[in-house]
């Protein structure tokens, strides 16, 4: 064990005390982006592409979960097996079946990923409570470290406030009710809370998916003269029936038919710690302790069940400085990573991972500016499964390297290389070829981009190729511990790939009143090398396209519109690519509301033009079983905030 509990609290704890007074970092700072630098810092000019979702865009969207946010960015794409956004995953830089683990998913830098391969939990974060969106295309292996590969997804929350009320209410199809509050308040100059609560029930579209979903949680900020502290609960349930695959015959008799019954009932609860302080006015002190515990039970046939019991206590202190330099200020980022986790399920595990970070953005003439970082991490695992008994200890190296210029006042290029890495989830390492240990996943990633931006247009476009050895899968052909009369496959290091990659994105302030948008993504994965050589990775499409309109009709009366094209793609886990791709698809979804004082009425319809499709499919013994989307839907809200 690398740190004990005791000692990690211990150091929360002093890392949280007060210390000297500390100065804002930065004059007339604009929009913050924490994922920059890990910090409230916006003015840093990082070579990444760095897109921000606001407060404001989300209400415009009438977006109810955080899938439905995102699902126009360019470089991501969005794999909802119930439409719901339940059970959604996020693929960027083109990773089909193994998105849950190659794109990190943090809320206010607390991880959701999880050890095993569930993916996160994409609806323990309630839309009431974000402030903003900041999707990192790029990888971001040295600040982010593990999974963050293809990219990252940072939630950031809003915080308390002066006294706030929201609630709302919506209904739509499906039979779907949900009830949202949320209360802010300043109990003084120094003391503020939130309390919010996201109650979902709905049936939705297929047969035997119907969910009952409950999110409550309670927030405390604490101000002195040196910083801040704030304490954390919340607790979601969620008890859902899933319907299963359907093969093509299936599909065509009916869309909205059970393929195979699951009922999963789960408990969290994350309890956070933590706070900012300064040590002079250069530098600044931010520690965090979460804990997050988990329990799910899942019935998948009236003889067979499992459950999943583990617990994650993660730390993350770290210090920012901002140090005069070379006529400019560098920003200098160095911390800890550190994660204890016990995981009971089929596999008992007890994972300890820590890393150590670095990143330096330094100014080297005017308006440009050099990053290079550095991040060393280990992880120990001590695990107890049917195939696999013993420790697992690796460790590994990440470096980037990333220049930005800004050749005048609207134009910016940047160039960027860093190494990303994964560790293999529990599950997988407990499920491998006998005799084949898995090695860990390494990759390196190399881009330009070049950003334009005026009173009136914006456009920016990236180029990349990410290059992987080891890349950790699940092959169904592989042989497994289970050969030949068990459970088929095993989880393997596939052979070299290459993601290759442009991404463009285009805004336009027609007037005052309409803005309208667009982006392309060109994303093609294929194997460098084997059997396999020169096939594609499946999951994902190689095009993607989507258009966006926001109309202000009146101050009070507003319009939004989206279209999204899918192309054509292979069905998750084919990597012959025998079978017949899945048909490309384009769905339009739109959101109108209005403000009467302080009630707001919105409603909102997604695939408006009521198109069968299916975002997401699986290969199965040489065929495809496909997860329907959704047709037509709606949802109507009423809500009150004063």
């Amino acid at each position: 064990m690398l740190l004990n509990k005791n000692n990690t609290l211990l150091l929360a704890g002093l890392c949280a005390a007060s210390l000297p007074s500390f100065s804002v970092l930065a004059e007339d700072v604009p929009t913050v982006v924490v994922s920059a630098t890990r910090s409230n810092l916006s003015n840093v000019t990082i070579p990444s592409n760095i897109k921000v979702i606001s407060r404001e865009q989300i209400e415009s969207s009438g977006a109810t979960t955080l899938a439905e946010i995102i699902r126009s960015v360019g470089g991501v794409h969005i794999a909802d097996q119930f439409g719901d956004g339940t059970k959604a995953t996020i693929s960027m830089r083109g990773f089909g079946s193994t998105n849950v683990s190659n794109t990190l998913v943090i809320v206010d830098g607390r991880r959701i990923n999880n050890i095993d391969l569930s993916g996160p939990n994409l609806s323990s974060i309630s839309v009431k409570d974000i402030e903003q969106v900041e999707i990192v295309q790029s990888s971001a292996g040295v600040l982010y470290g593990d999974q963050a590969v293809g990219g990252v997804i940072n939630i950031i929350t809003r915080k308390p406030g002066d006294f706030t009320v929201d609630a709302e209410v919506q209904m739509g199809s499906y039979d779907r009710t949900r009830f949202l509050t949320r209360l802010s308040d300043k109990l003084s100059n120094d003391l503020s809370y939130v309390l919010s609560a996201d109650v979902l029930r709905a049936d939705n579209y297929r047969d035997n998916n119907d969910v009952d979903n409950m999110n409550v949680l309670g927030h405390m900020d604490y101000e002195f003269s040196a910083g801040s502290v704030f304490v954390e609960l919340q607790r979601i349930t969620k008890d859902q029936n899933y319907p299963g695959a359907l093969f093509a015959a299936s599909l065509d008799v009916d869309r909205r038919q059970v393929g195979s019954t699951l009922f999963s009932s789960e408990e969290t609860e994350i309890a956070r710690i933590g706070g900012n302080s300064s040590i002079n006015d250069q530098w600044l002190l931010e520690a965090e302790l979460a804990s997050r515990k988990f329990k799910s039970h899942s019935v998948y046939s009236p003889t067979f069940s499992g459950s999943i019991d583990s617990e994650q206590l993660e730390f993350t202190p770290r210090v920012i400085g901002n140090i005069p330099f070379n006529d400019g200020h560098a920003v200098i980022t160095t911390g800890i990573d550190y994660l204890d986790a016990d995981y009971e399920a089929s596999l008992d595990d007890k994972q300890t991972a820590i890393s150590y970070y670095a990143q330096a953005v330094l100014p080297l003439v005017e308006n440009t500016t050099l990053t290079l970082g550095g991040r060393k991490a280990r992880v120990e695992n001590d695990m107890v499964s049917s195939n696999f008994t013993g420790k697992l200890d690796e460790s590994i190296s990440a470096f980037e390297l990333g220049v930005q210029s800004r050749l005048d006042k609207n134009l910016v290029l940047f160039a960027r290389y860093e190494d990303n890495f994964r560790f293999a989830k529990v599950d997988e390492l407990s499920f491998t070829t006998p005799g084949t240990p898995l090695d860990i996943q390494k990759g390196e990633s190399k881009e330009i981009g070049i950003e334009w931006n005026d009173n009136v247009y914006s456009l920016k476009a990236q180029i990349y190729r990410l290059d992987l050895e080891n890349e950790i899968a699940y092959d169904p052909g592989a042989v497994g511990p289970g050969s030949p009369f068990g459970f088929p496959g095993a989880n393997i290091n596939l052979d070299p790939t290459v993601h290759d990659g442009l991404i463009v994105e285009g805004n336009y302030a027609v007037s005052r009143a309409l803005d309208l948008g667009a982006t392309f993504t060109y994303n093609k994965a294929v194997f460098k090398s084997g059997p396999y050589k020169d096939k594609q990775i499946t999951g994902v499409p190689v095009r993607q396209v989507s258009v966006i309109s926001n109309y202000r009709v009146t101050e009070q009366l507003k319009t939004f519109v989206e279209a999204i094209y899918a192309g054509k793609h292979y069905a998750s886990g084919d990597y012959a690519n025998q079978t017949k791709k899945l048909d490309s698809y384009t769905v339009v979804n739109a959101n109108i509301s209005y403000q009467w004082d302080e009630l707001v009425i919105s409603a909102r319809v997604n695939n408006l033009l009521n198109k069968e499709y299916s975002s997401t499919a699986v290969e199965s013994f040489g065929s495809v079983a496909f997860y329907p989307s959704p047709e037509r839907n709606f949802w109507l809200s009423a809500a009150v905030r004063f």
